[in-house]
């Protein structure tokens, strides 16, 4: 039998069961960001104890306690003594959590900031916290997730169900902010009926990796835990050192596995990487897009496979489809972070679709090019809803706008003009269920809201997503034995083509509407290694009606019929493109 480190094992049981993992988090989450441990504070509060009665230094304090009061110092009942009400309490609280105007060590710590990227990921949804602070809360958003966040009974009113939550964090003793605070050993001794009713659905249908945490003091918590019979998923305890007797019940009530840590950054840090490690492993690997593209050549190009085909089209297509139509894609709040996430895993999911598809336009049959056709249509992801951030429903389009790129360079290296003037006038459904021409929302820059230099590493170019996606494109131009050079034209290719096809579609809305002229431009109308946009307009207007453009309809299939959007393009990159 094959024996895994523990830590290896919570990892893939992340990756292989996303969201089934809660977590519990006590105070030594957020020891690195200075905010003190419970016992931490129990010390600093007894010497507050002692000063009022005149005492003001003492080798040991806890030692001292003993001796004065003759009993282990406790927490509770030193801050019952100190603060003897609830609003007092928090007070006191306030003041260990929240900064001081120079200080900048009460941040979120390393630990925070990889649990907020496990929960960004969909590895994690639900955390339970016995902390005050709201370090979680402020990770998340730098991850771009706003959390569902239940601190009393009043929050569990109208909060989202937690399967329909992105993360829900359920502060057991409450908010810093929030006089209702738990501290004494009295208030943790019970929740409110309706806390430990969402407790104990969370014990019973989740698995639980526990942090930071003792479970000598949460009586409350404690007893939920061993009240709950179930053993659905795997229990996880990363413990400094040995647990305490409590703690030792509790895991083996739970069956549970302890895994040995350091500290809390080192553990959840670690726990990411391993997390990452296995994500990327299980994404396409090289063979298996080989494979497929062998396959695509063979069955693409005889009438006979069609079936099988439609089915690897179909295959791919729904691997797209799940994600986009996820529960927590919608929920994606648009950030520079969030934008390159999720074009990251748009990438990985249309793979070998786009490469295929770039093999079928070149070599497929004409059934294999119909499919590839309504394959791009369904990715148009028109008839979902409309509600939500404008930027996240533009980019239901970007896996999409990839095979209609990638079919538009296999048709022009076919030299199928005909097949290109297919793919660019087919019409395709909008939210508003007009039938449009797939030119007016496939291109990259016709996406509402989506502003493409917040790509990494692309911030300051021209076009941005011209050369981002071009760069994939021309490492797997190989597929149709294109040289990378070569793809490289190719892509300028599809790009000219579509920026005179954009033109072509405009100029008529712009005459009856009044709509203001613009074409989307590739990076050729910057770029000096290419061939010019300007030169590439030239070029055309020197086309004679034989050329194969015109012959196949392309530009209302004359030059006299092209003229008029040429001469507008023309003036449009006068004015608006620099080297023009």
């Amino acid at each position: 039998m094959i024996e895994l480190e523990p830590i290896n094992s919570l990892a893939l049981t992340l990756h292989h069961a996303p969201g089934v993992q809660a977590l519990l988090l006590g105070s030594g989450i957020s020891r690195a960001a200075g905010i003190p441990t419970g016992w931490e504070i129990t010390i600093d509060l007894i010497k507050r104890l002692a000063s009022v009665q005149g005492v003001m230094d003492a080798p040991d304090w806890a030692s001292w306690y003993r001796d004065t009061y003759a009993k282990e110092p406790s927490y509770s009942e030193i801050l019952d003594a100190i603060a003897s009400t609830p609003a007092e309490r928090r007070a006191v609280i306030h003041g260990y959590i929240e900064p001081t105007d120079d200080d900048d060590i009460r941040k979120p710590t390393k630990a925070h900031h990889a649990i907020a990227k496990l929960i960004a990921s969909g590895a994690i949804r639900v955390v339970i916290t016995t902390n005050f602070d709201r370090l979680l809360e402020n990770a998340l958003r730098d991850e771009g997730v706003e959390p569902t966040v239940i601190a009393s009974v009043d929050g569990l009113l109208g909060a989202t169900p937690l399967v329909h939550s992105r993360c829900t964090i359920v502060k057991v003793h409450g908010d810093y902010m929030d006089a209702r605070i738990k501290n004494t050993e009295g208030e943790l001794e019970t929740y409110a009926d309706e806390f430990d009713a969402i407790i104990d659905r969370i014990f019973d249908e989740y698995g639980l990796v526990i942090a930071g945490w003792s479970g000598d003091w949460d009586i409350a918590l404690r007893n939920a835990m061993l009240r709950c019979s179930s053993r659905r998923y795997p229990f996880y305890w990363a413990s400094r050192g040995a647990p305490s007797s409590m703690g030792e019940d509790l895991i083996a009530h739970r069956m549970g596995t302890i895994i040995p840590v350091t500290d809390a950054d080192t553990f959840f840090t670690q726990l990411l990487s391993k997390f990452e490690a296995v994500r990327s492993s299980s994404r396409v690997h090289p063979q298996t897009a080989a494979i497929a593209v062998a396959e695509a050549r063979k069955i693409s190009r005889d009438e006979r496979l069609a079936p099988e085909w439609a089915d690897l089209l179909r295959r791919e297509v729904d691997l797209v489809s799940k994600f986009v139509r996820s529960e927590d894609y919608a929920k994606i709040v648009p950030s520079k972070e969030t934008l390159n996430a999720l074009i990251s895993e748009t990438l990985w999911r249309t793979e070998i679709l786009r490469r295929v598809i770039l093999v079928a336009a070149r070599w497929g049959n004409d059934e294999a090019f119909r499919s590839i056709k309504l394959a791009i249509s369904s990715l148009t992801f028109a008839d979902m809803q409309q509600g939500g951030y404008t930027y996240t429903i533009s980019m239901r389009r970007l896996a999409g706008s990839l095979c209609f790129y990638w079919a538009l360079c296999g048709s022009i290296a076919r030299e199928d003009y005909g097949r290109v003037h297919e793919l660019l006038t087919m019409k395709l459904r909008t939210a508003d269920e007009r039938q449009v021409p797939a030119v007016r929302v496939m291109p990259f820059t016709t996406y509402q809201s989506v502003d493409w230099k917040i790509l990494a590493g692309f911030e300051t170019r021209h076009t941005p997503e011209s050369d981002f996606f071009s760069a994939i494109f021309e490492k797997e131009a190989s597929d149709v034995v294109i040289n990378p050079d070569d793809g490289s034209m190719l892509w300028d290719d599809a790009e000219f083509i579509i920026t005179m096809a954009f033109a072509y579609d405009r100029l008529p809305l712009v005459e009856e509407r009044g709509t203001w002229f613009w074409a989307p431009v590739g990076r050729s109308a910057w770029r000096r290694a290419s061939i010019l946009l300007s030169e590439r307009i030239q070029a055309l207007q020197e086309e004679t009606e034989s050329s194969p453009v015109y012959r196949s309809g392309l530009l209302g299939g004359s030059a006299a019929a092209a003229a008029p959007s040429i001469a507008a393009l023309s003036d449009f990159l006068a004015k608006n493109i620099h080297f023009f």
